[in-house]
């Protein structure tokens, strides 16, 4: 079965844009984890936080060598070391380690030119891997 690719564009604030998606994904059952880069993951990690002040978001830079929790969402660098193929965010430009092997990816896209190209590259990779692809703007 293809995998399931939903890009998001148009995305101001692509964290917090993201923060949305992860809270909506947890309440999906599946597995998360979040393929973000080490310098964005801080701010990430950040926001996370201080989302939403009534509802938590359980997660943490994931290290591969513990065991993580029940519906912990997992922060990594590389995608291909998640201990799951569940739902898979990314938030970076390239497509993530292992992508194909998820049941379903979301990518968000923000405003930036350059970031906008490397999404429509990300998708042109996906539709050619015969990946079941949608698309949303996330500006309103």
């Amino acid at each position: 079965m293809a995998v399931q690719v939903s890009f998001y564009s148009d995305a101001a604030e692509p964290l917090q844009y993201a923060c949305r998606l992860i809270r909506r994904a947890l309440a999906s059952g599946k597995p998360v984890g979040v393929c973000v880069p080490a310098p964005v993951a801080a701010r990430l990690d950040e926001l996370l936080w201080s989302f939403d002040a009534t509802d938590f978001i359980p997660h943490r830079r994931w290290d591969g060598a513990t065991t993580p929790a029940l519906g912990e969402v997992l922060l990594v660098e590389d995608a291909a070391r998640l201990p799951h193929r569940g739902l898979l965010l990314n938030l970076g430009d390239e497509m993530p380690g292992d992508a194909l092997g998820f049941e379903r990816v979301l990518e968000v896209i923000g405003t930036d030119p350059a970031r906008v190209q490397a999404g429509r590259a990300r998708y042109r990779v996906y539709q050619q891997s015969g990946a079941q692809l949608d698309h949303f703007s996330a500006a309103g």
